[in-house]
């Protein structure tokens, strides 16, 4: 039997559907992404508690063999946020402590349902009815404002391709534009994730593991204090969104997430 959680009793949060239905309105449901519903229950869980953000990490995604950055946890809660807005739930309900963590205000009312507990029916979808596409009525143009449209259409076609291909390259592949750099060693130039701000795992990795930088000079480092997993992308030039890159990733995968921290 699903669990439901009665929000101020204008909205029913579904944690094993990742759901949120309206209560008494004909609103449509909300679909939460995964770990957004894990990070609401996380908060109901502990309500009125500042949660930490090494907490919510290790139980939304590091617990479900996920890694996570600052940018995707805060933009889950953002997307919470908006839900609560969208049902009419007061978004300063959900307090961000800065540098801290997130807490969940004790001023929502919050009702669970018992064991086996129907507190509120889920109204099935509505067919969307089918309909009857309208008559296409053509006419055809002279021949001299034909060759015009052809032309201004055949324009705007390569401008919007180019826009496109443009906003491709730039949002695709541009993964290591903001890495820092660490350190420049036996001809190896190290890199680090911009999202943290301590590098003693990086600077680890660059004394322990010799990495053969003959070919592939370029080395981009990924780590956060609390996985136990560490990346090295290596490549032979400075990586780029506008040309093919040629590289090499190695991953450090160990029991413990300190295991760097000698």
């Amino acid at each position: 039997m699903n669990k439901q959680i009665i929000l101020n009793g204008v909205a029913a949060f579904l944690p094993e559907k990742h759901r949120i239905i309206a209560i008494n309105s004909s609103q449509p449901p909300l679909s939460l992404s995964i770990p957004a519903s894990r990070c609401l229950a996380l908060l109901i869980n502990h309500q009125g508690e500042v949660v930490l953000r090494e907490k919510f990490f290790h139980e939304v995604w590091v617990s479900n063999g996920a890694q996570v950055t600052n940018n995707t946890f805060y933009q889950n809660i953002s997307l919470l946020r908006r839900a609560f807005k969208e049902f009419g739930l007061n978004e300063d309900y959900i307090v961000t402590v800065p540098k801290v963590g997130v807490k969940l205000e004790n001023t929502l009312k919050i009702t669970r349902s018992e064991e086996g507990e129907i507190i509120i029916t889920e109204r099935p979808l509505l067919a969307t009815p089918v309909k009857t596409p309208p008559r296409k009525v053509v006419r055809s143009l002279p021949a001299s404002l034909t060759k015009g449209w052809v032309g201004a259409s055949a324009l705007v076609f390569v401008l919007c391709l180019g826009a496109a291909f443009l906003t491709w390259r730039a949002s695709t592949d541009n993964r290591f534009a903001e890495f820092k750099p660490l350190i420049t060693q036996s001809s190896c130039h190290y890199f680090v994730n911009y999202d943290t701000s301590d590098y003693k795992k990086h600077r680890l990795f660059v004394r322990d593991f010799n990495l053969n930088c003959d070919s592939f000079k370029y080395v981009y480092l990924t780590a956060y204090n609390n996985f136990a997993r560490f990346s090295a992308v290596a490549c032979e030039r400075p990586f780029s969104a506008w040309r093919e890159n040629n590289c090499v990733t190695h991953y450090v995968i160990t029991e413990d997430s300190n295991a760097f921290e000698k």
